[in-house]
């Protein structure tokens, strides 16, 4: 029997979800061709006419990678191949710390010196998960 083909991999696109600890939250990372972002967030976020100018996408400027978010459901941080470089490490911190922050608003916990430490064990869960 063939295992069914996840909507991420008939996309040709690689899929991690990384669940947030004690949270019930979940990170989805999809690592790809652009061009095919806009086809999964319109299936994950159930938008069925998506405008991809709304979410920011420019198919002329392709970003570095981009964390999409949409109330009621968790963030999808997308980047185009898995990093090597430091800048493309770099890139992949940076769309963790929105998930983050997306996190931390799900959870109504506000960003102070007194959550510092959470939102670090927070960002330090989901590089070191996100990407296998």
């Amino acid at each position: 029997m063939t295992k069914k083909k996840s909507k991420a991999q008939q996309l040709g696109l690689i899929e991690n979800t990384v669940h947030m600890g004690i949270f019930d939250f979940e990170v989805s990372i999809i690592i790809g061709t652009y061009s095919k972002v806009g086809a999964y967030i319109e299936w994950k976020f159930e938008e069925k006419d998506l405008n991809l100018s709304d979410w920011g996408m420019d198919m002329d400027n392709e970003p570095l990678g981009t964390c999409f978010f949409s109330a009621g459901y968790d963030p999808i941080i997308w980047i185009p191949k898995k990093p090597k470089t430091r800048r493309e490490h770099a890139t992949y911190a940076h769309e963790c710390l929105h998930a983050v922050w997306h996190l931390f608003e799900w959870a109504d916990i506000p960003i102070t010196s007194d959550t510092e430490e959470v939102m670090t064990h927070a960002m330090s869960h989901l590089i070191t998960n996100g990407i296998k």
